[in-house]
C-alpha cells in the first residue's frame, strides 16, 4: 500500500510550473516551442515539435553512411539529404544500437525498401516502431518482416535481413548494404553454428535493400558449408545464411532449384502488423524505437515499463527524445537535455506523462542519453542546425536519423517579418536589429537580398538610433507584403556610472584634462549624451570645469561631481605645482617594440655600451638590406610614454654616428589627434647630444608618444647593408 501511495504522489507532483515557453513556425503545419519546467522540482528544458497533418511535409529515415553496420553523427546524416537537394525542417536521433558496429536494434525501411529487420518476434513487440504508411499517415506499432525463399516445388522462411546477429536455426538475407566492406562477420557465433551452416550466394540484379512484397529472381552461384570467418557479399546479388536446423531446409532449397527450376530460386520480404497480423506492405518508412510510453491511448505505468525494460533505467534521470501520434495524425515530438543547469533529464515515467499532456495516442521513446539530439530549421533560416545540447558535449555518431523536411519551395515573397530588436534603448544609443522572413508556406526568404521600408525617425536598414529624449521609439518595417510594427522604451536612467575610469583626479597647476564618464544599462556600456551630463567643482579656485573638461588654476584639493540618469559619482581633485621638467624614460628597463612597413632590417635593445646618464641606453641597430618599399621608417614604440599635461617640448639625448637620418615623433592627443613633430632633420654627429621637439600646450592631454622614428628619404640607400647604430637616453618633457 505504501509503494502505491508514493507512485500516486510521484505522478501528481510531475508538473509543477512552467517559467518561459517560446514558439515559431518552422514550415507551413509545423512548430517548434522551446519550453522551461519545473518538474518534480527539477529544472528542465523540453524542445517540442509539432507536425499537423500537411500534404506538403514528409517524413523520411536517414542511415548512417547508408549501410546497415555503419554510424554517422545525426548533422552529417542531414548534410546527405540537404546536398541532394532536399529541404530538411527538422530532424531527431532515433534508434538504439550496438556501439561496437552500429547495428540498429530494431527495424528500418527507407522508402518501401527493409534495409534492416528486427532480430526475433519478441524484439518487435519489445521494440515498437515509427512508421509512415503508403497515405503518408504517421502510425506507431509492432512491426515484423517475415520472409520466404520459394523454387517451383520448395519455400523456406527467412527469418531476419541484414541482421548478422541471433542466427541460430535461422535463415538470413544479406545485401551488399549490410556493410561498406561488403563482407559479412556473424556475431558470436557458436560452435555448432559454425559446424551447421550453409551460405547461399546468389546472382541478380544490384540490390542493397529489399521493396516490400516484390518478388526478386535470383540464380543459385555457389553454395559453401564451411564457416567463414568473413563472408563476401555481391554488389549483383545477395547471400542466404542458414545455421542449425535450417541448414539442410536451405541446401534442400537450392537442390531443388537446382534440379526443377534451372537454378532459379525467388525471394519475398513482407511487413506484417502483429496486432492483427495484417500484411502492411504499404509502409514507405519506418524505423524503431527502445520502448512503449503509451499505446492504445494507455499510458505505461512503471510496472509496464519494467516489464521489457531495467526498472532501475526506467526511473533514471536521462536525456530523452521522445515521438508520439494522435488520433487526427498529429505527431508530437519532444526532446529534453540531461545533467544541465537549465536541465536535468526526466525518468520514463515522466515521459509517459509528458507524452500524455499532448493528447497522444501511441508514443515511444527513441535513443536517449549522449544519443539525444534535435536538428530545427529556425523561422526564416535555411538549413537546419542542432537546437539542444547533446551530453557528450557535441553530436554523437548514431545509427539512423528521422527527418522531416518539406515539398514547399521558397517563393521569395516575403509574408511574415520575424524581428529581434532591444528590449530598451537609452537616449541617443544605436541598436540593431535582428531580421528573418518567411513566405506564406512558413519557407524562409533571404532577407539580404530585400528592399527594406521604413515608418519612423532615426532608423535606416536594420540600425536605429535613439532619440535624444526619453520615452518610446516606435517604427514600422515593410518587405514585400509584409509589416511589422515595433516599439522599443528608451530610457536616460543609468544602472551605472564611472567616471575617470573610478580614478582620483591629479592634476598640475595649469593642465586641463578631458574627464571621460561612461555609463551603464543593464550590464551593457553607453555612451552619454553631453547634454545628459551634469559637473559640478566644490571649490572653484582651485579648478574649474567646462564643456567635461576641467582645468587646474592652482595648489590645492576639491572635489568633481558628475551625475546622469540618476546615478551620481563624487571624486577627489588634486592639483600640484606644474614641474618644468619630467623624465618619460630614462632606458634603464622595459620592453620595446621595434616594427615597421617599410624596413625590416633593424632592431633595439637595452644596451651598457654607450649612456648619457645612469647605466643604460637604448641601442638601435640597423642597415638597408630590409627596406622595402616608400620612406625607410624604423618605429620604435613603448606603452607606457604618457605625458599628463599640457607640455612645450619633448627632449632626448642622442648618441649619433655621423650618419644616422631624420629623427621624429609621433604624439597622439586626449581627442585622438595625431600630430608628428621633429627632433632633428639628420643624425649627422658622432656621441652625444641633447636635441628638442616643439609641442603644443594647447593639445588636448594625457597625450600618448606612439613613437620614436628614424626616417631615410635618400632611396640610393635602398638595399646597402653598412651596419650603423644609434643611442637614445633620457627622454624628457619640458612644460
Amino acid at each position: 500500500m505504501f509503494k502505491k501511495i508514493c507512485i500516486l504522489l510521484t505522478t501528481f507532483c510531475l508538473f509543477q510550473s512552467v517559467s518561459t515557453t517560446q514558439a515559431e513556425t518552422i514550415s507551413k503545419g509545423v512548430t517548434y516551442t522551446t519550453k522551461s519546467e519545473t518538474l518534480s522540482g527539477t529544472p528542465q528544458l523540453f524542445r517540442h515539435i509539432m507536425v499537423q497533418p500537411d500534404t506538403g511535409n514528409y517524413w523520411m529515415t536517414t542511415k548512417g553512411r547508408d549501410r546497415v553496420l555503419a554510424t554517422e553523427s545525426l548533422p552529417s546524416q542531414v548534410s546527405r539529404v540537404t546536398a541532394s537537394g532536399g529541404r530538411v525542417v527538422t530532424a531527431i536521433n532515433a534508434d538504439m544500437y550496438r556501439v561496437a558496429s552500429g547495428l540498429p536494434i530494431g527495424l528500418q525501411i527507407q522508402q518501401n525498401q527493409v534495409l534492416v529487420s528486427h532480430s526475433v518476434k519478441d524484439s518487435a513487440t519489445k521494440f515498437p516502431s515509427f512508421m509512415i504508411n503508403g497515405q503518408g499517415k504517421p502510425e506507431i506499432g509492432s512491426f515484423g518482416i517475415i520472409g520466404s525463399a520459394t523454387t517451383d516445388t520448395k519455400r523456406v522462411t527467412i527469418h531476419s535481413v541484414n541482421r548478422n546477429e541471433n542466427l541460430a536455426n535461422r535463415i538470413g538475407i544479406f545485401s551488399s548494404a549490410h556493410h561498406a566492406s561488403k563482407m559479412l562477420k556473424l556475431i558470436e557465433p557458436s560452435e555448432a553454428m559454425k559446424k551447421e551452416i550453409a551460405i547461399v550466394y546468389l546472382k541478380g540484379t544490384a540490390t542493397s535493400a529489399f521493396t516490400l512484397g516484390k518478388n526478386y529472381q535470383w540464380t543459385v552461384e555457389s553454395v559453401d558449408t564451411t564457416f567463414r570467418k568473413e563472408i563476401r557479399l555481391p554488389d549483383a546479388g545477395v547471400v542466404l545464411v542458414g545455421l542449425g536446423k535450417q541448414k539442410a531446409a536451405l541446401l534442400a532449397l537450392v537442390k531443388a532449384a537446382e534440379e526443377k527450376s534451372n537454378g532459379l530460386l525467388s525471394t519475398q520480404l513482407n511487413l506484417v502488423q502483429l496486432s492483427n497480423l495484417q500484411m502492411r506492405n504499404d509502409i514507405q518508412e519506418a524505423v524503431s524505437g527502445y520502448n512503449w510510453l503509451i499505446q492504445n491511448g494507455v499510458g505505461y505505468s512503471l510496472d509496464s515499463l519494467a516489464l521489457n525494460h531495467d526498472r532501475f533505467l526506467m526511473l533514471a534521470r536521462k536525456a530523452r527524445t521522445l515521438i508520439g501520434t494522435t488520433s487526427n495524425g498529429t505527431v508530437q515530438i519532444i526532446t529534453v537535455d540531461q545533467a544541465r543547469l537549465d536541465s536535468k533529464g526526466i525518468t520514463m515515467l515522466e515521459a509517459v506523462e509528458q507524452m500524455k499532456r499532448l493528447g497522444v495516442t501511441s508514443a515511444l521513446a527513441f535513443d536517449g542519453g549522449g544519443s539525444t539530439e534535435i536538428m530545427v530549421r529556425r523561422a526564416g533560416e535555411f538549413l537546419p542546425k542542432t537546437a539542444n545540447v547533446p551530453a557528450d558535449g557535441r553530436s554523437r555518431s548514431i545509427t539512423n536519423g528521422l527527418i522531416l523536411a518539406t515539398h514547399y519551395v521558397p517563393s521569395n515573397v516575403a509574408t511574415t517579418i520575424l524581428l529581434t530588436a532591444p528590449k530598451e534603448l537609452y537616449v541617443g544609443e544605436k541598436g540593431g536589429f535582428g531580421l528573418k522572413l518567411t513566405d506564406a508556406n512558413g519557407q524562409p526568404v533571404d532577407a539580404t537580398k530585400k528592399s527594406i521600408i521604413w515608418k519612423g525617425t532615426g532608423v535606416k536598414g536594420l540600425q536605429v538610433t535613439a532619440p535624444l529624449t526619453p520615452g518610446k521609439w516606435t517604427g514600422t518595417m515593410q518587405v514585400d507584403r509584409a509589416k511589422r510594427t515595433v516599439s522599443i522604451p528608451v530610457t536616460n536612467r543609468l544602472t551605472g556610472l564611472t567616471v575617470n575610469g573610478g580614478r582620483p583626479i591629479l592634476l598640475k597647476v595649469g593642465q586641463r584634462l578631458a574627464i571621460s564618464s561612461e555609463g551603464w544599462l543593464n550590464g551593457r556600456r553607453v555612451v552619454i549624451p553631453a547634454s545628459q551630463l551634469n559637473y559640478q567643482v566644490a571649490n572653484g579656485a582651485t579648478a574649474s570645469i567646462t564643456k567635461g573638461n576641467i582645468l587646474a588654476k592652482k595648489i590645492g584639493k576639491t572635489e568633481l561631481t558628475v551625475s546622469s540618469g540618476g546615478k551620481t559619482v563624487r571624486l577627489p581633485v588634486t592639483v600640484s605645482a606644474m614641474k618644468k621638467e619630467e623624465v618619460i624614460d630614462s632606458f634603464e628597463q622595459g620592453v620595446y617594440e621595434a616594427k615597421s612597413p617599410y624596413v625590416s632590417s633593424y632592431a633595439v635593445r637595452l644596451s651598457s655600451l654607450q649612456k648619457s646618464s645612469g647605466k643604460q641606453s637604448l641601442e638601435m641597430t640597423y642597415d638597408y638590406s630590409g627596406w622595402k618599399k616608400q620612406n625607410g621608417a624604423m618605429y620604435i614604440k613603448k606603452a607606457s610614454w604618457i605625458i599628463p599635461s599640457p607640455a612645450r617640448a619633448l627632449t632626448m639625448d642622442v648618441y649619433g654616428d655621423g650618419r644616422a637620418p631624420w629623427l621624429r615623433s609621433e604624439v597622439k592627443d586626449a581627442a585622438g589627434n595625431r600630430h608628428v613633430v621633429d627632433f632633428v632633420k639628420k643624425v649627422d654627429w658622432k656621441g652625444f647630444k641633447t636635441v628638442q621637439a616643439t609641442l603644443d600646450p594647447t593639445w588636448p592631454t594625457p597625450l600618448k608618444i606612439e613613437s620614436l622614428y628614424f626616417v631615410e628619404t635618400d632611396t640610393s640607400k635602398k638595399g646597402t647593408t653598412i651596419k650603423s647604430k644609434v643611442y637614445l637616453d633620457q627622454l624628457k618633457v619640458l612644460y
